[in-house]
């Protein structure tokens, strides 16, 4: 693929110049080269900022850069006079350029020395950062939807000798039925399927890795419990603790807690477990440290809790859609007796 031509074509679509052919094309190398997806995120985010003296700043650097290649090139000529381009262009094509150039470099290392063999295939990886949620298409067609603060890998040859997966975060799996297994592995826990949904949620400061299946049917394995699996029937969730309740003696590690329980419906349509798919964020029956960690990734913030009392309590709450973090925050207070002080993103909540 011409890296080149791809990062044109997402520059085109940020401005607005692109048109409904370069569109197609975009999307099918991006589910064609899913790794794309972080890099081009974390440009679109840049595209975003309004602060008007970095654009000028980006102005200047994009006109420094096209010097410093006549330069490098050798030519002796005067560039010829550059159409000005729109500030907020110049700053995309600014981190365009960026990108670029550490793609460059590392192809010319790879190609670069007498080594000619074939150089070992990478391991793909797409990352969600905090406040976002994302969407993408796997080779193989099947479809996964990353939560904030979220990473997902997959394997070489993902779809023609393989389907392994490794999820760090939470994601929601529609996968494309196959004759190859489709593989997850998250903090322990193996998750095997053929075609089917399912979410599974593994963050690495949480106590339990959850798995909730919608329909289909999969199958669990775990690292402790070498030999045993477990399959999960639809409305079905399995939940694995990742740490001992305090004071449980270190020996027991060898054994997890493992529960298996139905979903948690909110409502006719709506299941907490794969609410946030949807983008409504749901609280149903999870102590307020819980209830903190959800909403630091939902709305990209940091809240401490200054009572350990207080940080137990059991709280539920929403569907929230639409609100702000002060809204949601204030929605709890009706039922849950506390206190919250915000100055910009850190939030402290006291009784």
């Amino acid at each position: 693929m011409n890296q080149n031509h791809f990062w044109n074509l997402l520059a085109k679509k940020l401005s607005g110049e692109a048109s409904a052919a370069e569109m197609a094309e975009l999307e099918s190398l991006v589910k064609a080269h899913p790794e794309l997806t972080f890099p081009a995120q974390h440009i679109a985010d840049l595209w975003t900022l309004n602060d008007g003296e970095k654009n000028g700043e980006a102005e200047e650097a994009f006109q420094q850069h096209l010097q410093k290649l006549q330069t490098h090139k050798g030519n002796a000529a005067t560039p010829q006079k550059q159409r000005k381009r729109p500030k907020r262009l110049s700053w995309i094509m600014v981190s365009v350029t960026g990108v670029l150039l550490i793609a460059f470099a590392w192809f010319a290392l790879k190609n670069n020395g007498t080594n000619k063999s074939k150089p070992l295939a990478q391991k793909a990886e797409i990352y969600t950062r905090q406040g976002a949620r994302t969407k993408l298409v796997l080779p193989d067609s099947s479809v996964v939807w990353l939560n904030a603060g979220s990473r997902l890998t997959y394997e070489p040859d993902f779809g023609s000798s393989n389907r392994n997966t490794t999820l760090t975060g939470e994601a929601f799996f529609e996968v494309k039925k196959s004759s190859l297994p489709f593989l997850i592995h998250a903090n322990g826990v193996h998750i095997k399927v053929l075609g089917t949904a399912f979410n599974v949620k593994s963050y690495p400061n949480e106590q339990t890795t959850e798995t909730s299946l919608i329909r289909g049917r999969v199958e669990i394995t775990l690292d402790k419990r070498p030999g045993e699996s477990i399959i999960l029937k639809p409305n079905e969730k399995l939940i694995v603790s990742n740490r001992l309740p305090e004071g449980k003696k270190k020996e027991q590690t060898v054994q997890p807690i493992v529960v298996l329980k139905e979903l948690t419906r909110v409502n006719d349509s709506l299941l907490a477990e794969t609410s946030w798919v949807e983008n409504k964020l749901v609280f149903h029956d999870e102590s307020l440290e819980e209830v903190a960690r959800k909403m630091e990734r939902w709305y990209n913030v940091v809240i401490e809790i200054k009572d350990e009392g207080l940080a137990q309590l059991h709280v539920g709450g929403g569907p929230f859609e639409n609100e702000s973090i002060e809204q949601a925050l204030n929605a709890l207070q009706i039922a849950f007796s506390f206190s919250f002080t915000e100055k910009g993103k850190y939030i402290t909540i006291t009784r």
